[in-house]
């Protein structure tokens, strides 16, 4: 099959262009998308398509970055064809975000293009991906340990990025180059070694290519058995009721929790997936930080990924009720606050109330106009039982070596009169129940949400 019959017969078999559209190639100099250039601006007319060219300077090379830039701009002219020229900082950019050269180029790049697409109206962009590139990634792919997904290889159109050179070898696009007298540029850094998939290229495939003559081919076939299989799995997917995944077989949990996390752009390694399936099926109401501030929580084998935001920029309060029993929810402190009226007899007045600093007593007859339930602030101060001093909040946390998270998360209770209970403290010596005279004591307790159902939220 020629170029011309096989990059036809590629859009043809996934619906990569409509009539009338805009489509802009991604021009860098090379032979690949030399080769695709020229294709298109042969079928253009056949396409009923209008074609432009973009061409990305990543200014590393020096001199020769330059020269493929004016090796565009001529072959553009040429061609008659409109070309759009931007020069990016890739060093910068990968200094400022922490990425390596590649990844930080790759951005950059994508980044151009989807801008001109943009300003083109939503136009196509077509890259110059070939049925070679598509075989180095599956081997990077596999070399990673990753699953059937991996092996799907480049995917022919993904949004609005097509590949029409996907059936094509890099051999052939050579051999059509060479046919037509049509020259093309090299970037040197193809030849490197430093980078993971020129190894593939010049090491590897040469030996696999010895095993079969027709390895592209071979590959090309297990790639388009493995979409096959992951589309068969994400419409699977699709009909599953969320609360039911944990019923099924670990390949679809895992594939669950490999989508969920892929939405979120959350990192998605062979360790972190066990960990989370092992948290589904266990049932437990558990929570796995992602990210900053997201996490994965799960209740009754249910998974469900949100943000919480964060603890330094939270102010909670909450008016409290000491008429009956309360449950109060925080997800901001991923905290249950319980508040139970207790009676005299259950509890001895020196020994339990002391005995867990998340169980603490406080007579409610003693509480002074209304009261609230909120976070420590600044400047927070108590007398607690037994103690004769009144104590800053922040100078006692000091003692207890609290860590930062626990003390933008301590909770306090106030009435008119100042505070009158702390999370990591207890009641103070003003509300501390005094068995023989009242019968309005209440138990408050401190628990963790995760002990707790999230759904409550």
């Amino acid at each position: 099959m020629d170029v011309f019959a096989s990059v036809r017969e590629t859009l043809s078999r996934y619906d990569m262009i409509k009539k009338g559209s805009r489509v802009i190639v991604c021009l860098s100099g090379g032979a690949d998308s030399v080769c695709l250039l020229r294709v298109l601006c042969e079928l253009a007319p056949e396409l009923d398509i209008s074609l432009s060219a973009v061409h990305v300077n990543h200014c590393l090379r020096g001199e020769e970055s330059d020269r493929d830039m004016r090796f565009c701009e001529e072959l553009c002219e040429k061609l008659n064809i409109p070309l759009t020229v931007t020069h990016v900082d890739v060093k910068g950019y990968c200094e400022k975000h922490g990425v390596s050269c590649e990844d930080g180029a790759r951005q950059l790049r994508y980044g151009v293009f989807e801008e001109e697409a943009r300003r083109l109206h939503g136009a196509l962009i077509a890259t110059a991906h070939n049925k070679g590139d598509s075989s180095e990634t599956v081997l990077l792919n596999l070399s990673r340990g990753t699953g059937i997904k991996g092996l799907r290889g480049i995917p022919p159109k993904r949004d609005n990025i097509i590949r029409p050179l996907l059936g094509v070898t890099r051999r052939e696009i050579e051999e059509f180059l060479q046919s037509i007298g049509q020259e093309f540029v090299t970037d040197s850094s193809n030849l490197s070694e430093d980078f993971s998939r020129n190894i593939i290229r010049h090491r590897v495939i040469p030996v696999l290519e010895e095993l079969n003559g027709n390895f592209h081919e071979a590959v090309s076939r297990l790639s388009e058995s493995a979409a096959e299989d992951e589309d068969y799995f994400d419409m699977l997917l699709s009909q599953i009721p969320h609360k039911d995944i944990f019923r099924y077989p670990p390949s679809v949990r895992k594939r669950y929790i490999r989508k969920r996390l892929s939405e979120v752009g959350a990192e998605c390694s062979y360790e972190r997936l066990n960990i989370l399936d092992g948290m589904m099926v266990s049932g437990k109401n558990v929570k796995y930080d992602l990210k900053g501030d997201m996490f994965a929580f799960f209740h009754d084998g249910c998974m469900d990924i949100r943000r919480l935001p964060s603890r330094e920029n939270i102010s909670f309060e909450k008016k409290l009720d000491f008429s009956r029993d309360t449950e109060i929810i925080i997800p901001e402190f991923d905290k249950m606050v319980i508040i139970r009226r207790v009676c005299n007899d259950i509890f001895n007045c020196e020994g339990n109330i002391q005995k867990k600093l998340t169980n603490h007593f406080v007579n409610c007859d003693k509480i002074q106009g209304v009261a609230a339930l909120r976070n420590k602030r600044d400047g927070d101060r108590i007398r607690f039982y037994n103690r004769g001093i009144t104590t800053k909040l922040k100078k006692h946390f000091n003692a207890l070596k609290l860590s930062d998270p626990e003390r933008l998360s301590a909770l306090v209770m106030e009435d008119d009169a100042g505070i009158f209970w702390c999370e990591y403290g207890g009641a103070a010596d003003r509300v501390f129940p005094d068995p023989d005279d009242t019968e309005n004591i209440f138990e408050i307790i401190v628990r963790k949400t995760a002990d707790n159902d999230y759904r409550n939220y």
